[in-house]
C-alpha cells in the first residue's frame, strides 16, 4: 500500500506529530509512506516532498499573477479559488500518481488550493484525518461556544477585537466567513472524502456539518507508545527530575505556554490561590516553552522545565506528577492528556470538547464547575491530598490508555480501513 500524507509541514504541532507516529508504523509493517508538505524544514528526511519542489514545473506567469492576487485576497478575507493556484495541478504529478490513498491533515496554512478536492479524490481515495474544526467553519479551527458553523458562519465572534487575541489560525483582516464557509459546502458536495475524526464528540460535530455527507466518518484516537509513556516509581523519578518527595505536584505542558487557547493562566492563578488557603500548597510544574511567562515571585512553587523533546524524560515528568491540569479551552483530543493517562497520572481540567469522555466522568479524572481559576483551584483543594482517590483514578488511566490508545493497535485501525477503502474503489 502506497499512502501520501499531505500537511502543512513535517515537524511541530499535534497534526505532524500525528502524521509521523502513522508513517514510521507504516513503514514498519511494510508499506510505503511519503510526505508532502506545505513549509520546507530543515534537513527534512527523504520521503519529505516541499509542495513548492513537485508543482514547480506547472507554474505560468498568467499563474503567478492570479495567485498572487489570490493570496492577496485569501489574507484579507478568507479562501480564495485563485489561491496557490499551481496547486491546482497536484493530481497531474508523478508523486500524486504513485499514491494508491491521499491522506490529507492541517490543509489551511497557506500553502494549498482547497478547489483541488474535487479532482483530487475523483480517481483515488482520499481520507481526511481531522485534527481540529477548521473544516467545518468559515475560519477558526477551534470555534468555542459558537454554534454558527451548523447553519452557516457569519458575523464571526472570534474575529472581532477580542476574539482575534484566541482565533486559529491568525484571523484575517476583515470577516469572509460566511462566504468561506458557503465556498467549502460547494467544494465538499464535489468531493469524495472518507473523514477520519480522534473521538466520538468530534464525530457528532462533524455528523451536523458540511461534511456530514462525506463517504464515511470513522473514529480513530491518537496513539501513544506505551513503552515509554509508562507509570514509574514516584520517588525514583522525582529524585532524578530533583523534585521534593514530600511535596504535592500538578504538571501543566503545552508547546508554548504563551498558547492562550491552552489556559496556562488558569492552572498558575488557581496554584496561587492554592498558597494563602492550604498549610502544604502544591508545586507546579510546567513543560514547554515558558520564555516570556516565568514569574520570580511565582519561584517558590512553579519550576518550569522548558520545552522538553526527549520522549522518556516527557514520560518521567507525566510519572513524577500527582495530577495533570489538562485545562485546554478547546481541543479535539489533547495528545498530553493520552501520554498524562499513559503515565498513570490522572487528568483535571474544565468540561470542553471531549475532556468529560477522557475523565470518564470521575474514574480518569475531575472537571471543573466552571471555566474559572477560582473553581479549579476549589476542586484542586478538595481532592489533592485525598492519595487513594487518585491512585485509583491513576491506575483506570493506564487501564484506559492500554485498551484504546495504544499506538500499534490505532495503526492497525488505519490500515484496515486503508484497506476497506481501497477494496471499495476497485469493487
Amino acid at each position: 500500500m502506497k499512502v501520501l500524507h499531505i500537511n502543512t509541514k513535517y515537524r511541530g504541532g499535534g497534526a505532524a506529530r500525528a502524521m509521523q507516529r502513522l508513517h514510521d508504523q507504516l513503514l514498519a509493517k511494510g508499506h510505503e509512506s511519503k510526505f508532502l508538505i506545505g513549509r520546507p524544514g530543515q534537513a527534512n528526511p527523504p520521503l519529505v516532498n516541499f509542495i513548492g519542489d513537485v508543482i514547480s514545473e506547472y507554474g505560468t506567469i498568467w499563474g503567478s499573477l492570479m495567485s498572487r492576487l489570490g493570496n492577496r485576497f485569501d489574507d484579507l478575507w478568507g479562501i480564495h479559488p485563485w489561491a496557490y493556484r499551481p496547486t491546482l495541478k497536484l493530481p497531474q504529478t508523478e508523486l500524486y500518481k504513485w499514491a494508491q490513498l491521499i491522506d490529507l491533515r492541517n490543509l489551511f496554512g497557506d500553502y494549498i488550493n482547497l478547489w483541488v478536492l474535487p479532482e483530487l479524490s475523483r480517481n483515488k481515495p482520499v481520507v481526511w484525518r481531522l485534527p481540529d474544526m477548521w473544516a467545518l467553519t468559515g475560519h477558526c479551527a477551534y470555534p468555542y461556544d459558537c454554534q454558527r458553523w451548523i447553519t452557516g458562519c457569519y458575523d464571526c465572534p472570534l474575529l472581532t477585537e477580542e476574539g482575534r487575541k484566541i482565533v486559529e489560525p491568525p484571523p484575517t483582516r476583515w470577516d469572509g466567513t460566511k462566504r468561506v464557509w458557503r465556498a467549502k459546502k460547494d467544494i465538499y458536495s464535489r468531493s469524495r472524502l472518507h473523514v477520519i475524526v480522534t473521538t466520538s464528540w468530534m464525530k457528532s460535530n462533524v455528523e451536523q456539518s458540511i461534511l456530514g455527507n462525506a463517504m464515511s466518518i470513522n473514529v480513530i484516537s491518537n496513539g501513544v507508545d506505551l513503552e515509554v509513556y509508562q507509570p514509574y516509581e514516584k520517588d525514583d523519578v522525582r529524585q532524578e527530575l530533583d523534585l521534593p518527595l514530600d511535596r504535592k505536584i500538578l504538571l501543566f505542558t503545552a508547546a508554548d505556554l504563551k498558547n492562550l487557547r491552552k489556559g496556562y493562566s488558569y492552572a498558575k492563578e488557581a496554584v496561587v490561590g492554592l498558597q494563602h488557603k492550604m498549610q502544604d500548597p502544591p508545586l507546579l510544574i510546567t513543560m514547554g516553552n515558558a520564555k516570556g511567562v516565568k514569574n520570580k515571585r511565582s519561584s517558590s512553587f512553579i519550576r518550569h522545565f522548558g520545552f522538553v523533546r526527549e520522549k522518556e524524560r516527557q514520560a518521567k515528568i507525566f510519572a513524577a506528577a500527582d495530577l495533570f491540569l489538562c485545562t485546554t479551552l478547546a481541543d479535539a483530543q489533547p495528545q498530553t492528556a493520552l501520554e498524562s493517562m499513559a503515565c498513570g497520572t490522572p487528568l483535571v481540567g474544565f468540561d470542553v470538547g471531549p475532556m468529560a469522555d477522557l475523565t470518564g466522568y470521575g474514574k480518569r479524572g475531575l472537571l471543573a464547575d466552571e471555566i474559572t481559576s477560582e473553581s479549579l483551584g476549589e476542586l484542586l483543594q478538595k481532592i489533592i491530598n485525598q492519595t487513594h482517590m487518585i491512585t485509583k483514578m491513576g491506575e483506570n488511566c493506564r487501564r484506559k490508555a492500554i485498551r484504546d490508545f495504544d499506538i500499534d493497535a490505532q495503526t492497525n485501525k488505519y490500515i484496515r480501513l486503508y484497506q476497506e477503502i481501497l477494496q471499495e474503489k476497485h469493487s
